[in-house]
């Protein structure tokens, strides 16, 4: 039948792919409504600690000491990024917005290119230190740079989209830079990704965009339901891209798409593979042979690979001593030595 009626062979084409899909998900597994947050599945972030199955906030203290100084958006220093992010779990509007110490002079601004809507366009960046507004580039763009670029500007739930086409302004098409842009998918600003200017060639029309997401809906009988009550399509699950956002779709995979599959069911993207950095809890991505070079430029990215390296290992069979504070008197008189006699 699919194939006699022509419109009907690319509906039935995406039915069967969306339940081929599915049977990847394990559906005991994702009622149990684990996110980026469940250290039963992945590992915590350095600002984080794992307590009962997932990951809490630490207090900024608690932060591994002389890395890099970075700024926030409120123009505040901090000795390094793990403890901005710290304070940023107890304070949201305090973002990261560059290395180094603060100046006056620093700001750093996203924007979408639309008249007609403030939730989608084509997506311009002024980086800091600069005066011009770039166009993201659209090579390699997918929804963990989509995710980020929506959180940064307001929508807690990321992007619904990040392929549509728009109209190119007269001003996209006489630049001769866009901006290369490579997230990991969970950065709740665009200044923490990895920004790189790179030339237009030919004054290419294709810029990336995006699409937010800005209303809740009930799913369809072919898209997934995330954790954070999102809605994407069957097929965008278990494909290593963390397309919900709370990355609800990659944690209960018994296969994946493209991607590696970790122990634990995680499915992971095959550029995380041999890059000196464990993701899988179990370290099986970091387990082969040959180990291809790190070439990670994402400023940090690097810092928070960095940060991890400074934590406390724990390895099995080891008893782990924690530090405790034990209480001193300070202060006071030496004390004599006192000799009683006996009679």
């Amino acid at each position: 039948f699919c194939m006699q009626i022509p419109y009907m062979q690319l509906l039935c084409e995406e039915l069967f792919q969306s339940d081929q899909q599915e049977t990847f998900l394990i559906k005991e597994c994702l009622n149990n409504k684990y996110t980026h947050n469940t250290c039963k599945k992945v590992f915590c972030h350095p600002w984080q600690r794992c307590v009962g199955g997932s990951c809490i906030c630490k207090l900024p203290y608690q932060c591994p000491k002389n890395v890099t100084l970075v700024c926030s958006t409120n123009g505040r220093t901090f000795q390094n990024y793990c403890q901005l992010k710290a304070y940023e779990c107890q304070h949201p509007q305090e973002k990261f917005l560059s290395k180094a110490k603060c100046t006056l002079s620093e700001k750093f601004e996203v924007s979408l290119d639309d008249a007609d809507s403030q939730s989608e366009g084509l997506i311009q960046v002024k980086l800091v230190n600069h005066t011009e507004k770039l166009f993201i580039c659209n090579n390699e763009w997918s929804m963990n740079e989509a995710n980020v670029v929506c959180r940064h500007l307001g929508y807690k739930k990321g992007a619904k989209h990040h392929n549509k086409k728009f109209e190119v302004p007269e001003s996209a098409l006489t630049s001769s830079k866009c901006l290369h842009t490579t997230c990991r998918g969970l950065e709740t600003s665009l200044a923490e990704c990895t920004l790189i200017e790179r030339r237009n060639i030919n004054n290419n029309k294709d810029f990336a965009s995006v699409v937010c997401h800005n209303e809740d809906r009930e799913c369809l009988t072919n898209e997934f339901q995330c954790v954070n009550e999102k809605c994407i399509p069957l097929h965008e699950t278990c494909n290593g891209i963390n397309d919900c956002g709370d990355l609800s779709d990659e944690l209960c995979c018994k296969e994946c798409n493209n991607s590696f599959h970790c122990n634990s069911d995680l499915c992971i993207p095959n550029k995380y593979l041999c890059n000196r950095e464990v993701d899988c809890l179990a370290g099986e991505d970091e387990s082969r042979a040959q180990e291809k070079e790190d070439i990670s430029t994402s400023s940090m990215d690097g810092e928070r690979k960095t940060l991890k390296t400074l934590l406390p290992q724990l390895k099995c069979g080891v008893t782990n001593h924690p530090v405790t504070r034990r209480k001193r008197i300070i202060g006071g008189n030496t004390a004599k030595k006192v000799t009683t006699k006996v009679t």
